[in-house]
């Protein structure tokens, strides 16, 4: 944000600068008596956090390490920082536009430690913030002193507006990942291979009554303790999902990730969770993803990078996501594709409803793809 003041009133606020959400729903915030305005412009989810942050202020020590890469006087800032794994990544795909469109400037990006490993190649700098998600609620003086004591090296800064929801289609996941992705060319003689995305905080439930009675222990302070039972019953619908795609397809193979522990689905399935990331593991799973025909998963930011590198996937969509549908996904295509290779399932899909998606997907690609890619003036 920037201090601001009104030029009739002088009454003093803080301006949120254009970018991520802000750019749609800019808001300021009083100095003086910490009043909000413009909130009818944003949802409560936006707002919220703002002030949240703003009334959080804290002088603690924050690591920050600046790695310089191309020494350059023209720069544009990326500020990704976010308390949201899926935000960081979102403003983080702008990236490529800014190294591409404006080549006389060097693009310098803030971002968290966990993130480095897909900065492109071509950045000038990286502002690397020792700093776990869940703290960047707050208001954290140490950032906003490092920034301002780098500025004056640089004769021109502008700010990289960090749009939340980029256009994927035209996006190389592969310059943030080092990962080639899914050649849809080979969708029909590549070797079979669907990788599911199992959550453990975002669970694929059988019915409404096990959702429901899940988040009665959730708020009782049971979830870890009883709430096993309903990630070993997501591993079982996993698995019958499987065993129904195999009846149809015997030659599939499967590939399960996620943030838990490995184990239970036999030996012609590389299950890849853990509950320890790092590059070694964030590498795997994109290797993964990028051999994929399909990836299953419920929504959320952890379909982010299976969809920008597998060729399709099937989501289990809750329905207090339907407004937030496709924002999880990096469509890779500009056609009638995405229609095809994008599947959005009811969040209480069964398994047989997971295996007819992902048989027709394998089934009917001939004849759609020539119809739609092949068949064209």
């Amino acid at each position: 944000m920037q201090e601001r003041r009104c030029r009739s009133c002088t009454y003093a606020y803080l301006q949120d600068l254009p970018v991520g959400f802000a750019v749609d729903d800019p808001m300021a915030i009083g100095m003086e008596d910490g009043a909000l305005h413009n909130p009818k412009n944003g949802e409560a989810w936006i707002h919220g956090p703002l002030m949240d942050g703003y009334a959080s202020k804290q002088d603690k020590e924050v690591n920050i390490e600046r790695v310089v890469y191309h020494e350059r006087d023209r720069v544009i800032i990326l500020n990704t920082l976010d308390f949201l794994y899926g935000h960081v990544l979102l403003k983080l795909y702008n990236a490529q536009h800014y190294l591409d469109q404006y080549p006389d400037h060097g693009l310098i990006v803030i971002l968290p430690r966990m993130f480095k490993w897909l900065v492109p190649a071509g950045v000038a700098e990286v502002w690397i913030v020792d700093q776990r998600l869940g703290e960047a609620h707050g208001w954290y003086t140490a950032i906003d002193r490092f920034v301002n004591e780098q500025l004056p090296r640089y004769k021109e800064v502008g700010l990289g507006k960090g749009y939340a929801h980029p256009e994927f289609a035209s996006m190389d996941i592969s310059r943030f990942t080092k990962v080639e992705p899914f050649k849809l060319e080979e969708f029909n003689t590549a070797p079979r291979h669907i990788t599911f995305v199992a959550r453990q905080d975002r669970l694929w439930f059988a019915t409404a009554g096990a959702k429901l009675l899940y988040r009665i222990l959730n708020r009782l302070g049971l979830r870890k303790s009883l709430g096993r039972s309903f990630v070993r019953w997501q591993d079982i619908l996993i698995k019958r999902s499987m065993e129904r795609i195999l009846r149809v397809y015997p030659d599939v193979s499967f590939t399960v990730v996620g943030l838990g522990d490995p184990g239970g689905f036999g030996p012609r399935v590389q299950d890849l969770r853990t509950l320890k990331m790092n590059e070694a593991t964030e590498l795997a799973w994109c290797n993964a993803y990028a051999k994929s025909q399909i990836v299953v998963g419920v929504h959320g930011s952890n379909m982010l990078l299976p969809t920008a590198h597998a060729a399709g996937c099937i989501e289990i969509l809750p329905y207090d996501r339907y407004g937030n549908i496709v924002q999880d996904v990096s469509v890779r295509y500009h056609d009638r594709m995405q229609l095809f290779l994008y599947r959005f399932v009811d969040e209480f899909a069964s398994p047989r409803t997971i295996a007819r998606h992902a048989v027709s997907m394998f089934k009917d690609f001939t004849v759609y793809h020539r119809d739609n890619r092949e068949n064209i003036f």
